[in-house]
């Protein structure tokens, strides 16, 4: 009797726990999960954090049809500005030392080469300088051009600066990229011409092509050297101005300039007469001529050098160290004897002891 009552409360309990324990989870199945809030992760999605960046161009054109004209380009060695150039590491070539571009191939005139290219596929003459050490001098060189362009102002010897000034001013198409940190050249050079350069360089936190210095630039108005222009890159831009004439590529209103911090629209393209300034190189090297619309940009700037006037400047000869004429300059000849006036000089037999 005693282990039957024993066995009957056992069952009891084990019944009573176990129909207890399926209600409680039945109740949680029947109530499911509590509801979350979604986690926002717009953070964590590529289209969201990718930033904005420029578009690819096409194949640089030309449309002038001009006759061949010859173009002098200087490029004034390794440029190093902030956008632009090709730095420069010293090597050794047997007991030469020497220089190596670093990550170009073909030296200097690669940054220069999508211009160049087009100049020359339509028929035009290029013709490098590369300074002082050059056989020819730049004032021989320019008594045959019709255009002359520099991406280092500041590299240019007096001498040469006094001569691109009279052959600008004489009306040979000249083309300046001045990089940040050359604006003293840049106006030494262009203020005769009524250009001038500005302190400092041009950057945009908000509208950039993914950094802050690669900044987007836009057409002011309507002028030949922005035809079909609707926004290029710099990559690096120092701001131009010209005394009577207002810029023809700006930044956007959301630019700063590092001088002073201020936001605002900055020129950074200027053309004054027969000269044009552009406070960047950067977007005349390959891997940047095809970003937005710098290919339209560098065509305008090939038409704009081949159709000028024939420029008409007289440069005399130059004079080297020491009064030498360097090779490849012609010397002056010796003026003419005059004959002297009957008042002026007395025969022997006129002569008074």
């Amino acid at each position: 009797m005693n282990v039957d009552l024993r066995t009957t409360v056992g069952v009891f309990a084990l019944v009573f726990l176990s129909v207890v324990g399926v209600a409680a989870v039945g109740g949680v199945l029947d109530g499911g999960p509590p509801e979350t809030e979604p986690v926002a992760d717009d953070h964590w999605r590529l289209e969201s954090v990718e930033p904005e960046t420029a578009s690819e161009g096409g194949e640089i054109e030309m449309e002038s049809d001009e006759s061949p004209n010859t173009v002098v380009v200087h490029l004034g060695g390794a440029a190093g500005g902030l956008g632009g150039g090709t730095s420069t590491l010293p090597i050794e070539d047997g007991d030469e030392p020497a220089e190596a571009d670093v990550g170009t191939l073909g030296g200097v005139e690669r940054g220069v080469a999508p211009l160049s290219s087009a100049l020359v596929e339509n028929g035009h003459e290029v013709r490098f300088y590369g300074g002082a050490a050059t056989a020819e001098p730049l004032p021989s060189l320019l008594s045959e051009a019709d255009a002359f362009v520099t991406t280092a102002p500041g590299a240019l010897s007096a001498t040469d600066a006094d001569a691109v000034r009279s052959f600008a001013d004489a009306g040979g198409r000249t083309l300046v990229a001045s990089d940040p940190g050359s604006a003293g050249a840049l106006t030494e050079l262009g203020s005769p011409l009524g250009a001038y350069g500005e302190a400092g360089y041009v950057y945009d936190m908000e509208r950039n092509d993914a950094s802050y210095l690669s900044v987007f630039v836009e057409p002011t108005g309507s002028a030949a050297l922005t035809e079909g222009v609707e926004e290029a890159v710099f990559r690096g831009a120092a701001p131009v101005g010209a005394a009577d004439e207002p810029a023809v590529l700006a930044s956007a209103g959301t630019a700063r300039l590092s001088t002073t911090r201020e936001t605002g629209s900055y020129g950074v393209a200027v053309r004054s007469g027969s000269l044009a300034v552009l406070g960047d190189s950067s977007f005349l090297e390959p891997e940047n001529a095809d970003r937005a619309d710098n290919d339209v940009l560098i065509g305008n700037l090939a038409d704009f050098l081949v159709t000028g006037e024939d420029p008409d400047a007289s440069f005399g000869s130059p004079v080297g160290p020491g009064g030498t004429v360097p090779p490849g300059a012609a010397p002056t000849p010796p003026p003419e004897p005059t004959e002297p006036s009957g008042n002026e000089t007395d025969t022997p037999e006129n002569a008074t002891a």
